[in-house]
């Protein structure tokens, strides 16, 4: 798909685009209508395109990745399934790449850069021409929910996408919440180094390629506008723009400023994925410099909130896709999930087949030195024949296979979620691991661990053929 337009013709071919044609406000009912088509459908919702937002000839599209069905076919190809079989023998060899270095994968997924179109673009004069959303009641304002931030490594040149919500102060200034263990932040801390301001492009709506692979937590060293090139097939355009980060080719809007790593604003509250309002911090400040906007363009936006919303679909997606990644760190891992209703950094639970005492603890830790994992909560691990889906069979397992003393134990002093407000610091927290795995003599339990109950497959074969024809 060429662009964001080639994207909803493709949701409206497969009954997936709801446009909606009344006179809808920005402040809170955009959401309100967002958050009525995921409670239709969960996991299956409708993408919604705001035809008349008042205040603004623009119009807004929201909940683009609604649809788990349409992530799988979206990044369901042979490029992407031959990425991540590499991805863990490139980690075991120190980080280099010289497993796929060379291959036709990388070489036909290096983005292209063209000369600048900003030619062909309008320029706008203010943020104030933009529908931008005020998301639920107690928002500190108006939010840029689903931005494209792009930034240089001032240091080595290399350059992160990443998705930071954007809130608008005034109609040339932003937050920037880039968190410190993101991308761009990490390049704001390399030019504060340097005594610099580091220079951002921001692009709202492209291809669905680039958008969700700015929100997937990549190794270091793998560029997303490759990787969105990877799972598209086909290499990523990007254009110059004057001496901001280079742009994808299909953007509709871009919006070029800077960023002085010295300056910190308070920003929020903000109505995030956990259910609850963000609690108010200092994060540093974005001033626009232009604004450049397609002909007729379109607005991207995203809802996010109590799940189950689009970064929820999105959450579970992307772990699935990831899933062979984290599997390969460990041999004995059958299974990870991250229930949606623990909000995905704060609780995982794993399943696995143990072969020897404590590989239930070697297996947590393995978890929590995986990437954004390291900033999970809650692990509980249990036993292969525990599915780990299954919310009812997770909750026996833990009644039934838990020994608090033994087999709970507290981290503290660690890492933490930036969104988790129950931390007396900011991003400074504990965890808590849980071996909810049935235990052997060898692990002190001094006892014969006794059998679950169940019947012969035989027999429960042939009274589930009887009992289909059973009436009355």
């Amino acid at each position: 798909m060429k662009d964001l337009r080639d994207y909803l013709k493709y949701l409206a071919s497969r009954g997936r685009l709801l446009n909606i044609y009344n006179d809808v406000d920005p402040e809170l009912e955009i959401t309100a209508f967002t958050d009525r088509a995921n409670r239709e459908s969960v996991y299956e919702s409708k993408t919604l395109m705001f035809s008349h937002v008042r205040g603004s000839s623009i119009p807004v599209v929201t909940n683009l990745f609604g649809s788990l069905s349409t992530l799988n076919e979206l990044f369901s190809n042979s490029y992407a399934n031959e990425l991540l079989q590499n991805l863990p023998s490139i980690k075991a060899q120190a980080g280099k790449l010289s497993v796929i270095r060379g291959s036709k994968m990388l070489i036909d997924s290096k983005p292209k850069v063209i000369e600048s179109q900003l030619g062909k673009y309008e320029q706008l004069k203010s943020l104030d021409e933009l529908p931008i959303a005020k998301c639920w009641p107690g928002d500190a304002g108006k939010f840029i929910t689903f931005p494209l931030v792009i930034t240089d490594s001032p240091m080595d040149g290399s350059t992160n996408v990443g998705v930071y919500r954007m809130q608008v102060f005034d109609n040339m200034t932003t937050g920037m919440h880039w968190q410190a263990q993101k991308g761009g932040a990490i390049h704001a801390k390399e030019a504060k180094e340097l005594g610099k301001n580091i220079n951002v492009s921001v692009v709202i709506g492209s291809d669905p390629h680039n958008m969700v692979s700015a929100v997937t937590p990549l190794p270091t060293g793998l560029n997303e506008f490759a990787f969105s090139g990877i799972v598209r097939g086909s290499r990523t355009m990007l254009m110059k723009n004057g001496k901001y980060p280079y742009v994808p080719a299909n953007s509709e809007i871009i919006i070029n400023g800077h960023v002085d790593p010295t300056e910190k604003r308070l920003e929020g509250p903000f109505g995030d994925h956990t259910g609850y309002y963000s609690i108010q911090e200092e994060y540093p400040v974005f001033h626009v410099d232009a604004i450049y906007a397609k002909k007729e363009p379109i607005y991207a936006a995203s809802v996010v909130g109590f799940p189950w919303h689009e970064d929820a679909v999105i959450g579970q997606f992307i772990f699935d896709f990831l899933k062979p990644v984290i599997k390969a760190t460990n041999e004995s891992i059958v299974d990870v999930y991250l229930p949606p209703e623990g909000i995905f950094t704060n609780m995982c639970f794993v399943s696995m087949k143990k072969r020897f005492p404590g590989e239930a603890k070697k297996v947590m830790f393995s978890v929590l030195g995986l990437g954004q994992l390291s900033y999970t909560k809650i692990i509980a691990v249990f036993d292969d024949d525990i599915d780990i889906r299954n919310l009812r069979k997770v909750a026996w397992a833990l009644a039934t296979r838990v020994e608090p003393q033994r087999d709970v134990q507290i981290i503290t002093n660690a890492t933490a979620d930036s969104l988790d407000h129950t931390t007396n610091y900011s991003a400074f927290g504990s965890k808590l691991l849980i071996d909810a795995t049935k235990k052997t003599r060898e692990e002190g339990y001094s006892r014969d661990w006794p059998d679950t109950i169940s019947l012969p497959k035989a027999l429960t074969d042939e009274v589930e053929k009887k009992w289909k024809s059973l009436k009355g």
